[in-house]
């Protein structure tokens, strides 16, 4: 049985005993020789590609889904001006936490809470909004689209996006049980078709990073790429296009005209 007590630590205070207030939840392998995950999350190399499309320097930047603060911290040592990140997962913003005050990350601001109900009520606006990692996580992925096009005049997003042949020939028996039938899906008078994705036994762990519910819906790439297109973004780059181990996934570099 757990005490309170177990609260505490008789350990003197170093940046490993702060780590290991969640030891064995951590994805990301961080700079330093800390021992935590072994996702290479906070290589600067990362981030190059949207980088050299929209030059971090000296922009003002909204976070989607920080995460552990890996591309925060890649973001951070580009020379952003300012980082707005808002994580819904409390347990990964209290890492996001830890991260900023053991790297020195002054020119960020971690926010908790759901980044729809953020961009719904906020009335600020960014050079960049940084979605990596988060449309394929959603449950109403057009309408995060929708918001991110209301706050700022260039995104990049990285995503997993639905193609049942790349996907049934990845996952194999297991498809059936990952992925569920399509369902129609509209927002600002586009539709198009969503896949449900679920995540099963992922949520058992403590240091689980998925959405907010039991599944999600992936899109295609095409009606990404199309819908997009449909709200006004005329200028895009396609990049890191490849088959993840979880998924085809890819990159985009979008502008509004």
């Amino acid at each position: 049985m757990k005490s309170i007590l177990d609260l505490y630590t008789n350990q003197e205070p170093t940046p490993q005993s702060t780590i290991d207030i969640f030891k064995n939840e951590w994805s990301s392998k961080l700079p330093g020789g800390l021992s935590a995950g072994s996702a290479d999350l906070f290589n600067v190399d990362r981030i190059m590609w949207p980088h050299s499309r929209f030059d971090i320097a000296g922009k003002s930047i909204l976070e989607l889904g920080p995460l552990e603060g890996g591309e925060t911290f890649a973001l951070h040592q580009l020379g952003a001006r300012t980082i707005t990140a808002v994580e819904g997962n409390s347990r990964a913003f209290l890492k996001c936490l830890i991260v900023k005050e053991l790297y020195r990350l002054d020119r960020v601001n971690f926010l908790y809470g759901d980044m729809v109900r953020y961009l719904e009520k906020t009335n600020d606006t960014f050079d960049l909004i940084f979605a990596s990692g988060v449309l394929y996580h959603m449950t109403e992925p057009l309408k995060l689209l929708w918001l991110i096009k209301h706050h700022t005049n260039r995104c990049y997003i990285w995503t997993h996006y639905y193609d049942r042949e790349l996907l049934k020939r990845l996952y194999g028996d297991k498809f059936n049980t990952q992925f569920g039938e399509s369902t129609i899906v509209e927002c600002a008078g586009y539709n198009c078709d969503a896949y449900e994705q679920y995540y099963g036994e992922a949520m058992d762990w403590e240091g689980y990073c998925g959405g907010n519910a039991p599944s999600s819906l992936w899109l295609t790439r095409k009606d990404i790429l199309n819908f997009l297109e449909h709200i006004g973004f005329q200028k895009m780059e396609i990049g890191d296009e490849r088959v993840h181990q979880f998924g085809p996934c890819f990159s985009i570099a979008a502008q509004l005209c």
